[in-house]
């Protein structure tokens, strides 16, 4: 299958594209095997298939064209890629910022050379399927892109904590400016909470609303915009001025994949099964629907639905 254009503004609307991964050929078979790869316990490589499985149909049930990185990857990075277990989880690895792709950079040491491998088979991808092709050209950026939202057509909202480097952000910034974007807002989660990325405490709701952990509030986000000096908001501020609400997520005992959903559409969501029940009636106020999948043996790596998917495109709203 050849994928026709990249292109992402938003993470609500239509989602046209994915890119998925399916699991390693190893398993994690004890606690300190888990340990060693972030994970959250011991799992099996038949739970983790047949969780992929079910995360596939849902996808494609609901319109999404899916790409398997698996699929595009150079000999030479396909031994290395299929003993990482952490590589199921794309979406830290890159992200489409308007219509160019930018890679990321690992900040933990298990999955250094598996996103040096996800890369490769990004770069097959988005030249037509050659296996023989280098990795992307174009930005990269030193950062995990669970850190990252695009909040809509113009801003981006960034965490520069326990897994992206703030030493990075200028470059981050280029990029986004290059993009077409007029406003990236920083924050920072204090490493000790030990949040591995933005996404587990934090996911938009459309244009009109947010859901974020209550600890959010306490972190000032500092404004940045291109030929303007940086300067800073309020969290509540920030998001009530450009007329957005926010909604607590509820308090839950770690881990809390709430916020870890997707858009399948602008009045549709995606969150795994074990979410979706305490979702729905936070959204039903907004109009959103939320469709649930039972990925229970993936998220004991520690992320869930929206950590598994890689946007490739989503439908432009103008």
């Amino acid at each position: 299958m050849a994928l026709t254009g990249i292109e992402c503004w938003s993470e609500s609307a239509q989602l046209e594209c994915v890119a998925v991964c399916r699991p390693a050929v190893l398993e994690v078979a004890t606690a300190l095997e888990a340990s060693a790869v972030g994970y959250l316990g011991a799992v099996s490589r038949q739970e983790v298939e047949d969780a992929s499985g079910r995360l596939r149909e849902a996808l494609t049930r609901f319109g999404c064209r899916l790409f398997d990185l698996g699929d595009f990857l150079p000999e030479s990075a396909r031994a290395v890629s299929e003993a990482s277990v952490n590589r199921v989880f794309v979406r830290d690895t890159a992200a489409v910022v308007g219509r160019q792709l930018v890679t990321g950079t690992a900040a933990f040491a298990a999955r250094f050379a598996e996103f040096d491998a996800t890369h490769a088979a990004l770069g097959a991808l988005l030249h037509g399927g050659s296996r023989d092709a280098a990795p992307p050209e174009g930005p990269g950026a030193g950062l995990e892109f669970g850190d990252v939202f695009l909040l809509d057509e113009e801003r981006i909202l960034v965490n520069l904590g326990l897994r992206s480097d703030a030493r990075a952000l200028q470059g981050f910034l280029d990029t986004a400016w290059g993009a077409g974007f007029q406003e990236v807002g920083a924050l920072c989660i204090p490493e000790h909470l030990g949040i591995i990325h933005l996404d587990l405490a934090f996911n938009v709701l459309g244009p009109r609303a947010v859901l974020a952990r209550s600890f959010l509030k306490h972190l000032p986000v500092r404004v940045l915009a291109p030929g303007q000096a940086p300067r800073w908001e309020s969290f509540e501020g920030y998001f009530a001025r450009r007329g957005q609400r926010i909604l607590p997520l509820p308090a839950a005992e770690p881990p809390c994949f709430l916020s870890n959903y997707i858009f399948l559409g602008p009045q549709l969501l995606l969150a795994s099964e074990s979410a979706a029940p305490r979702l729905k009636p936070l959204v039903k106020e907004l109009g959103i629907e939320v469709e649930g999948v039972d990925i229970a043996a993936l998220e004991r790596g520690n992320g869930s639905v929206r950590c598994l998917t890689l946007p490739l495109k989503r439908r432009a709203t103008s």
